[in-house]
């Protein structure tokens, strides 16, 4: 389970690296579905520029610990159900950029 885990997590990481270098590059053109889509970044191309920007710098540093501790699953021992379950859930920090984001959105 751990070699599952890990593999999944540092896929995931490299994964949100992956999709947020194009966005942070400025190489998407304001689209309804690629990129950060909140009503703020359709206001102007400044703004999806901007807040695109941001958020794929944000989803970058936050997919660093997602890689870490899927290289990390593969050095600890697998002891509980709880442990595989958190492990499993570790993607979902992809939500704390996407709020900060947000946040960043509604401040232009």
């Amino acid at each position: 389970m751990n070699i599952i885990s890990g593999i999944a997590n540092v896929f995931c990481g490299v994964l949100f690296v992956c999709i947020s270098i194009p966005l942070l590059k400025d190489m998407i053109p304001m689209n309804r579905f690629y990129g950060f889509r909140f009503a703020k970044s359709f206001e102007s191309e400044r703004n999806w520029y901007q807040i695109n920007k941001y958020g794929a710098k944000r989803m970058i540093l936050w997919s660093v610990p997602i890689i870490l501790i899927g290289i990390i699953t593969f050095f600890i021992p697998f002891s509980s159900k709880s442990l595989g379950t958190l492990l499993a859930l570790v993607p979902l920090l992809v939500i704390i950029p996407a709020m900060e984001s947000y946040f960043y959105a509604k401040k232009l």
